[in-house]
Order: C-alpha cells, then sequence, then structure tokens
C-alpha cells in the first residue's frame, strides 16, 4: 500500500471491519462511502481493461484506456479520503473539548467547531463529487465494455451510487450544525446538482 496512505486504509480487511463494528464513532458512513466508491472505481477500471486485446474492440481502446486510468486516479482519491473523513469527525470532537472559562477560549472554541464542521461536509462533498465521476466512468463501460463483465459493472454502479448517497447523508446531517447560511446553500445547491 502506498505510503501516501493513510491508517484505516493500511489495515487489512478483516482490521478495518472490527474497527468499524466497535463502540468507536470513527471511522464511520463517511469512510464507508469513501470506501464504496473506491471499489466502484476499482471495478470500472477491471472492466474497461477486460475489454482490451480483443479485435472486435480495437475501435474502442483509447477510450478504454482512457476510462481505466481516470478510475484508477477517483480510486486514488477516495482511498485517501477514507482516512480523511475520520480525521475530519476526530477534529470535531477535539474542538469540542476545548475549554471555554474564559470569552477568548469561548470565541477560539466556536471558530474551531465551526471550520471543523466545514471540514467535516467538505470531506463527504468530495467524495459524492469523486462517486458521482465514477458512475460516469461506469455508465460508459457498462454501454461499450466487455459484455462478459457487465454484472461487474453493474455492481460497480450499484457501489458507487450508494458511496454518493451515504456521503450525502453525511453532508446533510454535518450541515445542520453549520450557522453560515450562504456555506450551507451554496453546498445544497452543488449536491443537488
Amino acid at each position: 500500500i502506498d505510503d501516501s496512505f493513510g491508517k484505516l486504509v493500511s489495515m487489512e480487511i478483516n482490521k478495518f471491519a472490527d474497527e468499524l463494528s466497535s463502540d468507536s464513532p470513527a471511522p464511520g458512513g463517511g469512510s464507508v462511502s469513501a470506501l464504496m466508491g473506491a471499489l466502484g472505481a476499482s471495478l470500472s477500471s477491471m472492466v474497461a481493461n477486460l475489454t482490451f486485446g480483443k479485435k472486435k474492440w480495437e475501435p474502442i481502446y483509447t477510450e478504454m484506456c482512457k476510462i481505466s486510468e481516470d478510475s484508477q486516479t477517483l480510486k486514488d482519491k477516495l482511498l485517501k479520503l477514507i482516512d480523511e473523513d475520520t480525521n475530519a469527525f476526530n477534529s470535531v470532537l477535539e474542538a469540542y473539548r476545548l475549554p471555554t472559562k474564559t470569552k477568548d477560549q469561548e470565541n477560539y472554541k466556536n471558530k474551531a467547531i465551526l471550520e471543523g464542521m466545514k471540514n467535516a461536509v467538505d470531506i463527504p462533498f468530495n467524495i459524492i463529487k469523486h462517486c458521482y465521476k465514477v458512475l460516469e466512468c461506469v455508465s460508459k463501460v457498462i454501454i461499450n465494455g466487455n459484455p462478459n463483465a457487465i454484472s461487474d459493472a453493474g455492481v460497480a454502479a450499484e457501489i458507487a451510487y450508494a458511496g454518493l448517497r451515504g456521503a450525502l447523508l453525511n453532508v446533510e446531517i454535518n450541515l445542520k450544525e453549520i450557522d453560515d447560511i450562504g456555506y450551507c446553500n451554496d453546498i445544497k445547491k452543488q449536491s443537488d446538482k
């Protein structure tokens, strides 16, 4: 595993599942949403790669290469977001633990909470955007890819969509904690799009 990936991504699958099933609130749904998107991107790349090498698919070779490369890039971005989502949540928890004995401390804490909550929205919002791009890749391999791998493409679409919807749930719940109306409206508008 690439050194640029975090602690969660570097775990064995069974250990990640054990960590997820513990009483710790993070990792949670956001990290799982990023994982679903990464798995969808991996399957998208696989189907594109299975479409290479036969004469009947030579006319779409360049298109499948691009889909495979784009899917690999999206996979790596989504894998990084697994840890980033958990880190964002932990930052919010740390901000809530800050002292408030003085007015300056209270102001600092409120600012830290707001910044932390915005980050806890921005990360799953990025998951939404990347999962959407995975769905764009998958839609192309569903139409033009190797028909023997259509079920794999279907699974890719299903789990990328689950990742998108899961991340949207995280965005929506975290927006409720943010008083910045302009920011909230902008994120809602972009999410709807």
